[in-house]
């Protein structure tokens, strides 16, 4: 049910390897060495251990990064370090004492259980991640605990900048500035990966006026027995056309934006155990139980009853999508046919795609042709067989990145740290700082 042929494309931070997860507590000291603990900064009423220091070094150590041994660089380093401590401790002490800003303790949890289970994953079970916990000293339940912190804090900070950062004037930025900003960074940027970049319109069979009618009646009797007390899951295994039929309709949780936006209407306007009334969307005739509520999240079952597609509508659709083809090589915008399918806004203009996450029907058919070629090809999805026309706007090969391929990226983040060290100037004027390191 999660209903795209082709999603948007994201990249996604790794999150907590297990060279990371053992360095989040500090090393034993070594036999005949004594460790002494100290305040290396105070922000309001919190102090900051040079203990906490030293984790987050021997985390970064554990990622690959280089720490300066040599004291004068080390001093500098470390100096650094605590700096950006303060700044964050300061807006995470303001994000507190907003009461505006309001983190679900269900969405930490969702997120902090998936999290526990990637890293059990990583180890290969959980006794082999508690047993990597033992060796500093944690349970389980201790290192959950730490992640809920840690993404609590994190949310509420994200939270509080997204919402004062919104309200501050965009400061200037020049070209030098961004140059400057490109030239420190050049040798950290990597290597830009190939890509592709299409136009889309994906032509879907239609079912005739009668087959639609069909469905909708029968729904209809669908619901009309659900409410005089027939079994949802039962209907669901014997009647839905979907593949969540054979566990009674169930979907499990989702969250808004995960489903096509009639049903997610239906589905957040419901309270635990009510039944939907009918329910259309592209994919047919739906009927929704609402099982549980967390948060921003849904757990619902449904049936879906889906009009008949015959031999005949998929054959009008392959000839539809021939006719776009053909106005799209005499010049016709494709995005513009792609308005009259379907086709989410979307997915009609995608740009910089990385060919290896296409889907394998895509990757097959775009891989070849020439910019500017206009192919057509099937897909199947959870409604059966379309067709997509697709004509290939551009071509990147990969190497390495130019100024050009970064420089609205670099003049939004530099925007962003000019009005991030507004915000924590403002907020040092209102709370008390010490450092002593």
């Amino acid at each position: 049910m999660r209903m795209r042929i082709l999603t948007a494309l994201a990249l996604a931070a790794a999150l907590a390897a297990p060279a990371a997860l053992r360095a989040q507590q500090p090393a034993p000291p070594q036999p005949g060495t004594r460790v002494w603990d100290r305040v290396v900064a105070t922000v309001g009423d919190t102090a900051i251990l040079y203990s906490d220091l030293l984790v987050e070094v021997e985390a970064m150590q554990a990622q690959g990064a280089t720490v300066p041994t040599e004291p004068a660089a080390r001093a500098t380093f470390m100096r650094t370090l605590l700096d950006r401590r303060v700044d964050d401790l300061l807006v995470l002490e303001a994000a507190r004492r907003d009461k505006s800003i309001v983190v679900d303790p269900a969405e930490v949890a969702l997120t902090v259980e998936n999290q526990i289970n990637r890293v059990q994953q990583q180890f290969g079970s959980q006794a082999a991640l508690e047993a990597e916990l033992a060796k500093s000293g944690r349970t389980l339940d201790q290192y959950r605990q730490e992640l809920t912190r840690g993404y609590s804090d994190q949310t509420l900070i994200q939270r509080y900048r997204q919402q004062r950062l919104s309200k501050m004037a965009r400061p200037a930025v020049s070209e030098a500035e961004i140059q400057a900003a490109f030239n420190d960074q050049r040798a950290q940027l990597g290597s830009r990966p190939a890509t592709i970049s299409f136009q889309q319109a994906i032509v879907k069979p239609v079912p005739t006026d009668s087959a639609d009618a069909r469905a909708h009646r029968r729904a209809e009797e669908i619901l009309a027995e659900i409410r005089r007390g027939g079994n949802f899951a039962e209907l669901a295994r014997r009647n839905s056309a979907d593949p969540s039929a054979q566990q009674g309709g169930m979907l499990g949780w989702f969250r808004q934006g995960q489903m096509v936006r009639p049903f997610e209407e239906m589905a957040y306007s419901l309270l635990p155990g009510q039944v939907s009334p009918v329910v259309k969307t592209e994919y047919g005739y739906h009927i929704i139980k609402l099982e549980k509520a967390r948060g921003p999240e849904r757990q619902a079952r449904h049936i879906l009853i889906r009009p008949e597609i015959t031999e005949a509508d998929i054959a009008a659709a392959r000839t539809r999508a021939d006719s776009f083809a053909t106005a799209a090589r005499a010049g016709a915008s494709l995005s513009e046919l792609a308005a009259r399918t379907s086709t989410p806004p979307d997915q009609r203009n995608l740009r910089d795609v990385l060919p290896e996450r296409l889907p394998p029907e895509y990757s097959q058919q775009l891989s070849a042709p020439a910019v500017g070629s206009v192919v057509t090809f099937a897909v199947n999805d959870a409604t059966g067989t379309a067709y997509v026309v697709a004509k290939i706007t551009d071509r990147r090969a990969g190497g390495e990145y130019t100024f050009t391929d970064v420089h609205d990226y670099l003049r939004d983040h530099l925007v962003e740290q000019k009005q991030m060290d507004r915000l924590v100037a403002e907020l040092r004027q209102v709370t008390a700082v010490t450092v002593s390191l």
